[in-house]
Formats: structure tokens, C-alpha cells, sequence
């Protein structure tokens, strides 16, 4: 559910209730993933995404204070709510960014809960940043949590971008608030070439505009890339990486790690990591379906191949990833004809099979939100092909 400002002050909760601010909203995850999050641990909770312009911030913080248990921030809130906080922890101080804060006992405090969720993305992946030399792409908000884990980690950081002053000045702070930090800052023509970690911070390479990236290439020492985007899950900067030799990791499992820490913050649950993954690849499914409407503009999704190719097993394990319904078009064909294809062949002959599953493909062409498993000649037949990419995004089994 997402709110705007005005909703926000009829709002009454039904049930504990938790909340994300930002300006503007747009189409976030957040509710979904919590939702996810709640029903993993058993929790009968709500949230939402309220639309907070900057200048309402202090009155949608106290209505949050006596509406909901607590709240996430994001763009452009993180640095603003500090001020209206009745404490704040360490990693939060240190970054001067705030995205998770709990009301408890008539108290605000604020914490940060990206770093962790960056920090056991790494984890996931086995990578140690001790007397490893980074490369951090930005100077933003992600940038600093980075930043600042790889100083504390022990890592050799370097830190690039387009305005070398905003960089230097991520580099003041981070030597500020981690004593014998290793940051230095260079142009993008003269990063070291024995880097051998890549951080992309920036939004460059987001949907729409997925193939631009920060660099021409990687350096070729390069062994992990991480970049805080997730859409596309597979970004340009990722595709620089030799997969034989380098690793890489999109923000995904950042961004339901730093929302499951903030559920243990707020109430005190734990999630088991098979829990944490679940949640990974449902998400990623939802991330899918999102992608096929927004940037396909389809709403089902049809695989076509040889017998045998595996459009029944891989589109029933499809329609459970992305929670839409699985058909195989075989299957119904012989519902609807109340016989085997086998039967109709023997009966009536191929040419009339072949009409009836041309008219049967064209009826589930306009059904929406589904995984449609064709048979094994359909697509030999122009209008069927024609009928079902009309509405769906056609994948060929090889």
C-alpha cells in the first residue's frame, strides 16, 4: 500500500504497522518484501510506503511516533530524519544516514541497516576485504556505507567518480570516523590496475538505461563485482567481468538482508538463511514479472521448443518463481476436447488438431499473467507465433 501525504494523516492501523518514507516513492519493493518477511517469521504486521515530501518530514515523523512501531527511510530522508532522532547507533553517526528507526518506549532511534545488508552480500560470496584493493564507484549515500565497511574491514579503497571534490570528501569522512583508514582518490584514467574488487555505488546502468556503466573496463586483476543495482539483475558493469575468472553479485541480497535487519531491530525476530533465500528468489521472481511488463511490454511469459526440451518442467518451476499460473497447452487442449491428442490424430486427423490448437493458443494469448508451455509443432504455424507474442514474451528451450 502506498500513501501520500494526505492519506497518510487518515491513516489508521488495523495491526503493528511499519512504514517507508521517501520523495519521491515511486514503485518500491519494500512493502512486498516485508510482507515476505513478516509471514517467514510468523508476524501478523503491515506495511506501507508513505510519500513524504522533504518539507512534511517532522509531521509525518510524529504521526509516524503515534501511528506505526517503526520506519525505513530513503532518498531523501536519511540525512533529514537525524535531527528529529532521539539517538542514533554508531554506524549510523559515523555514515551521518539513517534508515531504519524504532519507536520504543516514546524514543526514536535511528540505525543503518544497508551496511549490514552489504556486508553479509559479501559474505554470501566469500569475499574478505582485508589488504584487498577496492575500487568504489560514487560518492552518494550506498558509497559511504560501502566506504566505510571496506575501511573498517581493512581494505585498500579507492574512490572514483565524475566530481572528484564530492569524492575527496567521502574520503575526509571516512578518515574521520575510522582511524588508519587506506582511502585514496583518483580519476577514472588513473585507477590502479592491480584493483581487484569493484563496488559500483552509482545509479548508472539502472532501468531504463541498463546498458551504460561507469567504466569502459574492468581492471584486469579484477577477481569480485558488486553493484548496489538490481535492476537489471544483471547490469552492464557485471557483463565487463570475465566469468571464468570474476565473480559477481547485483544489490538484491543486499536489499532484503538490510530489510530483514530491520525487522530484528524493530521486533526482535531472526531469519534463518533458507528463510533469507526463499525470500531472495521470490523477489527476484516479482523482479521478473516486473521487467517483462515494464520493459518488454508483456504480461505472459511462453516457452516453445522441441518434445523433451523442458517447457513443462522449467515453466512450472517458472510459475512458481514469478507467482503466475502455469498452462500447458497441450493439456489444454485435450480438456477442452475431452480426448488425447493421440486420440484426435487417430479421430480426425492432423490438419484439424492443428486448427483446434491454433484456436486454443489465440484464447490463452488474452488471458493475463501467465507461463504458457506450447506443444512441440505449434510454432510452426505463423499465427500461432503471431497470437502469442502479441501478449507474451516467447522463449525458445534449446
Amino acid at each position: 500500500m502506498l500513501l501520500s501525504m494526505e492519506e497518510f494523516r487518515a491513516f489508521q492501523p488495523k495491526k503493528p504497522t511499519y512504514a517507508l518514507f521517501g520523495w519521491p516513492l515511486g514503485h518500491t519493493m519494500s512493502p512486498e518484501l516485508h510482507a515476505q518477511l513478516f509471514e517467514a517469521s510468523g508476524q501478523d504486521a503491515a506495511y506501507i510506503g508513505v510519500a513524504v515530501p522533504p518539507d512534511d518530514l517532522a509531521e509525518a515523523f510524529d504521526l509516524a511516533k503515534a501511528k506505526l512501531r517503526g520506519i525505513n527511510c530513503t532518498i531523501p530522508h536519511k540525512k533529514a530524519v537525524i535531527e528529529l532522532l532521539d539517538g542514533v547507533d554508531t554506524a549510523a553517526r559515523d555514515l551521518h544516514s539513517v534508515n531504519t528507526v524504532a519507536f520504543r518506549d516514546g524514543k526514536a532511534i535511528g540505525y543503518n541497516t544497508d551496511i549490514l545488508g552489504f556486508s553479509e552480500s559479501l559474505a554470501r560470496d566469500g569475499v574478505t576485504l582485508r589488504g584487498k584493493k577496492v575500487l568504489l564507484l560514487g560518492y552518494g549515500g550506498a558509497a559511504s556505507v560501502m566506504a566505510y565497511h571496506c575501511a573498517r574491514e581493512g581494505a585498500c579503497l579507492t574512490i572514483t567518480g565524475r566530481n572528484l571534490e564530492k569524492a575527496a570528501a567521502l574520503q575526509q569522512q571516512i578518515a574521520e570516523t575510522v582511524p588508519h583508514a587506506r582511502v585514496a582518490v583518483y580519476s577514472r584514467r588513473h585507477i590502479p590496475r592491480d584493483i581487484q574488487i569493484v563496488l559500483n555505488s552509482t545509479p548508472v546502468g539502472m532501468y531504463p538505461k541498463e546498458n551504460l556503466a561507469p567504466l569502459h573496463y574492468l581492471p584486469h586483476k579484477t577477481e569480485y563485482v558488486f553493484d548496489a543495482i538490481y535492476n537489471p539483475p544483471v547490469t552492464a558493469t557485471m557483463r565487463l567481468a570475465n566469468p571464468r575468472k570474476t565473480a559477481t553479485r547485483d544489490g538484491l541480497y543486499m536489499l532484503v538482508m538490510q530489510a530483514a535487519h530491520a525487522q530484528t531491530i524493530w521486533s526482535g525476530v531472526t531469519f534463518e538463511p533458507a528463510s533469507c533465500e526463499t525470500i531472495l528468489r521470490r523477489t527476484y521472481g516479482k523482479m521478473a514479472v516486473k521487467r517483462l511488463h515494464e520493459k518488454h511490454g508483456k504480461k505472459n511469459l511462453v516457452l516453445c521448443g522441441f518434445m523433451g526440451s523442458g517447457k513443462t518442467t522449467i515453466g512450472r518451476k517458472l510459475a512458481r518463481l514469478t507467482g503466475l499460473e502455469f498452462i500447458d497447452a497441450d493439456i489444454y487442449l485435450e480438456a477442452k476436447e475431452g480426448k488425447k491428442i493421440s486420440e484426435i490424430f487417430a479421430e480426425k486427423g492432423e490438419t484439424y488438431f492443428r486448427d483446434r490448437e491454433t484456436a486454443y493458443i489465440k484464447e490463452l494469448a488474452q488471458k493475463d499473467g501467465i507461463v504458457l508451455a506450447l506443444g512441440g509443432g505449434s510454432v510452426l504455424r505463423p499465427e500461432n507465433v503471431a497470437a502469442v507474442k502479441e501478449t507474451g514474451l516467447l522463449i525458445l528451450l534449446d
